[in-house]
């Protein structure tokens, strides 16, 4: 029996052939038995609706933050709101299918609904249903359906009674875990004068009772589910009135939420479901010619043409073109009568706005359904790529500022993935007739700029697609409007098998006035090396071939008279890593910092390994080669003084020693943390998430960035804008733009493994706050000098001159009234058992007057020393 195809008049198409009434079309009876129960269920009839005042007066009396909110609630032609489960109606009647589709009876929609419902308990029953909407239809399938026990002599368990307003007695125990408060639920109404007199409603409704059957059935993956339908109120023969519909609150994240906050694994799992939905589908369909399906394309494009004509949003201009563009599309297709195409039942909106995802437990749930003029799986995938390739999506979502640029990288990364596993088939060269009736639809309801820029591009796109197939007569693939996969061209690059290191300090944040009147790039560091010298004085550069300091010109011409000046600065980082550094003076600002780092490789010709390092911060850590990130916890780490050993933690110091320190000994408290990046790691250390200002984990990025290959970076790099223009993204006046962890989030949807490399000796200036918490990382001590005359008595006196000064950021002064002589014969003793070196660098001097009186005294033994 052939597969149905239900008109948008809700008319069966002539692939529908007239069905007993128990065996009905999608899916065939073969294909998808249904359990029978022992008795059918009876429903009762329905009452018209009365509000309750005492639900009402509930309602007034709710807190708003406890009453849910309805997620990506788009364009409809019916209410839809929040109400309590008091409210709910309580049955279905089958007649209400049946009266508008003689094809369905009522015995029909009893087998349906006796799998897409549960049987709604009596008020002295009650049930508590633990663990995930999968795991239920897996036991729910382990357990096939068994007669209830009946009146038993036996006395019954004492129960809690249960609240008039709880959803108990109203739907199965099974839901209630879903509902928040024990109380909401979700209605529908067709409104009475809108634009649908509410058949379709009705039509929308019956796809979501068969799907539901299907999921509880087992027929489908188990992670996929639809939300139940609690009750339908209908209009009694002769009465005008609305159609109602409730169903189950569904509270699970949306799909925007998942992109911009879960780690790739969830993402690719969710669109992953999402295919196994049209597999399904596909598994249902029959094969059918593209010939039969034409005359009711030539019927929608004449409705759209018509339509477009009455938008006030489209010119002559563009009626034209885009009504020239349909005739095309369709006079190609006219010439390809036995082209195939699956012909079946479909969800008919599956777009990611009406998805909700729970990505603990892995369950996608799918609602929404809609009436197609055409029934086939093609009209699923149609949508899905409306949203991922044509960004119809950020249309009707709002996307945080900073998180565009993840948004289009996974957006491409599910377009990717459709593609991969579909573009082999012959029905994917039918797809762009699907594709390109989908947006042409919306145009005659589509409310401001963006929208119509959206909808025009994607229509041309799929115009160049279709030209570019009939010239090469092959398979579809990407036009050269979506550049996702386009490389950039190769700079004569200069052969390296070491790291170079980038430092972009071109940011109008480096610029600002920072400290005591002087800009940011140059303020001097407690240690007297200026923040742009410090933040590369850690690193160890054995395996680095050069280092790279981007600035801007005229800033240097301002404030330091000439670039000799400038790279002066520098020599205190000693001869080895000073020989290494080299500088790129732009002439104009970059837009962000992947500009910077563009312009630094192709212009000084960069090949090979890269490492991008933040000029706002400095890090102890020794540059290899490889794709990883920088990261150090949010959480302070603590490392108690051992009393048998109170030295020891000074000795841990050194360079390149990833032990924690005592207090992060040399880090102060993590100033900014909203302004972060933070990553997150699965097994053997790879990087699974990294994302700005989002709490994905309790690692955060130092600003260190290794790239295996530079080309490899240009290359995403180059992918990732080319999307934000076709997705119409522009970064906001004033925001940073493209970041670097947005480039790694885009290799890794391409498939690229990043690690992380933990560092030490963080230090932070990347707002004036950070900087002021780190200046109070140094610290001055007066200490009696009969202290250190201790010291120098001990057997290790060397040891314990080395412990006073290994810590760079204390500074110690001795003071001692016995005079100036007194002093000199210490000096003497501390460079017979110190050296020259350590007599010249002790602050010894003579006071008359004892610190402790300022409140400033120490005793070594506080220091740990």
């Amino acid at each position: 029996m052939a597969p149905a195809m239900m008109t948008e008049n809700g008319d069966a198409s002539v692939h529908f052939k007239q069905s007993p009434p128990h065996e009905w079309s999608i899916p065939t009876h073969s294909k998808f038995p249904l359990k029978k129960i022992p008795e059918p269920l009876q429903f009762d009839s329905i009452q018209p609706y009365e509000s309750s005042s005492n639900q009402a007066e509930l309602e007034a009396q709710t807190p708003t933050a406890h009453k849910p909110t309805l997620k990506g609630v788009g364009k409809s032609d019916c209410e839809v709101k929040i109400v309590s489960i008091s409210e709910c109606e309580t049955g279905i009647p089958p007649q209400a299918f049946a009266d508008k589709n003689s094809l369905w009876t009522s015995d029909a929609m009893q087998d349906i609904f006796a799998s897409a419902r549960t049987l709604t308990p009596t008020n002295e029953d009650s049930y508590s249903v633990l663990g995930s909407r999968a795991a239920q239809a897996r036991r729910a399938h382990r357990r096939p359906f068994l007669a209830r026990r009946g009146n038993s002599s036996a006395p019954r368990l004492a129960r809690q009674p249960t609240r008039s307003t709880g959803p108990s007695k109203y739907v199965s125990g099974a839901t209630i875990r879903r509902l928040t408060s024990d109380k909401w639920a979700v209605r529908k109404q067709a409104f009475s004068g809108g634009k649908q007199d509410g058949s379709r409603l009705l039509k929308q409704i019956q796809k979501q009772l068969i799907f539901s059957a299907t999921c509880r059935t087992s027929h489908m993956n188990a992670t996929i589910s639809t939300p139940e339908i609690y009750g339908l109120k209908v209009p009694r023969a002769g009465e005008e009135s609305n159609i109602v519909v409730d169903m189950e609150y569904i509270p699970f994240h949306d799909v925007a939420f998942i992109m911009l906050e879960q780690d790739k694994a969830v993402n690719e799992w969710l669109i992953n479901a999402a295919i196994s939905v049209v597999d399904y589908e596909l598994t249902n369909s029959s094969s059918v010619p593209i010939k039969e399906v034409m005359p009711e394309f030539h019927k929608k494009a004449n409705s759209i043409k018509e339509a477009m004509t009455k938008s006030p949003m489209l010119s002559e201009e563009e009626i034209e073109n885009t009504s020239e563009q349909i005739d095309i599309l369709l006079q190609h297709y006219d010439g390809l009568p036995e082209l195939h195409i699956p012909v079946g039942t479909c969800h008919g909106d599956l777009t990611l706005q009406n998805m909700l995802v729970d990505p603990i437990n892995r369950e996608l749930c799918i609602f929404d359904f809609l009436d197609c003029f055409v029934e086939s799986p093609l009209q699923d995938l149609a949508k899905l790529l409306q949203d991922v390739r044509h960004q119809w999506f950020f249309t009707q979502v709002e996307i945080p500022d900073g998180k565009e640029a993840r948004a289009v990288a996974t957006l491409a990364f599910f377009h990717d993935k459709i593609r991969s596993d579909y573009e082999f088939y012959e029905f994917w060269e039918a797809l762009a007739l699907f594709e390109y009736m989908c947006l042409a639809r919306i145009l005659p309801y589509m409310t401001n700029d963006r929208e119509k820029r959206c909808i025009l591009h994607g229509l041309q796109r799929i115009s160049e697609d279709l030209t570019s197939l009939s010239s090469r007569n092959t398979l579809s693939v990407e036009s050269s409007s979506d550049s996702y996969d386009s490389e950039p061209a190769s700079p004569d690059a200069i052969p390296n098998d070491k790291t170079t290191v980038i430092v972009p300090a071109l940011g109008p944040d480096l610029a600002q006035f920072f400290f005591d009147g002087q800009i940011k790039l140059l303020t001097v560091n407690p240690n007297g090396r200026p923040l742009i010298v410090d933040c590369v004085s850690s690193l160890s550069t054995d395996r680095v071939s050069r280092i790279i300091i981007a600035i801007p010109k005229s800033l240097i011409l301002q404030h330091c008279d000439s670039p000799a000046t400038f790279e002066k600065l520098f020599d205190s980082l000693g001869p080895d890593k000073r020989s290494k550094l080299e500088f790129f003076y732009s002439e104009q600002n970059t837009r962000d910092v992947i500009d910077t780092v563009t312009a630094v490789v192709q212009i000084c010709k960069v090949s090979g390994p890269i490492f991008v390092k933040d000029a706002n911060n400095n890090f102890a850590h020794s540059v290899d080669e490889g794709n990883y990130a920088a990261f150090l916890s949010i959480v302070k780490e603590e490392n108690p003084i051992g009393r048998s050993n109170p030295r020891s933690h000074n000795r841990s110091y050194s360079k390149g020693d990833l032990r924690p320190l005592q207090k992060r000994d040399l880090r102060p408290d993590l100033i900014d943390a909203t302004k972060k990046s933070y990553v997150s790691f699965s097994y053997d250390n790879i990087v699974s998430n990294i994302s700005h200002a989002s709490f994905v984990s309790s690692q955060f990025c130092c600003g260190g960035y290794g790239f295996l290959s530079a080309s490899d970076f240009l290359a995403s790099a180059q992918r990732l804008r080319t999307a934000l223009q076709a997705a119409d993204i522009e970064p906001s006046p004033g925001k940073s733009g493209l970041k670097i962890v947005d480039v790694i989030w885009e290799m890794i949807c391409e498939g690229h493994l990043f690690f992380g490399a933990k560092v030490s000796e963080y230090d932070d200036w990347g707002s004036l706050a950070a900087w002021t918490a780190y200046k109070g990382t140094y610290t001055t001590h007066w200490v009696d000098m009969a202290h250190l005359e201790r010291v120098l008595k001990r057997p290790d006196a060397s040891g314990g001159l080395q412990d006073i000064m290994d810590n760079p950021r204390r500074s110690l002064i001795f003071y001692t009234s016995k005079g100036e002589a007194h002093v000199s014969k210490v000096r003497e003793a501390v460079e017979t058992v110190g050296g020259d070196k350590t007599g010249k660098r002790l602050q010894m001097l003579h006071s008359i007057v004892s610190p402790n009186l300022m409140g400033v005294e120490s005793d070594l033994r506080d220091l740990g020393l």
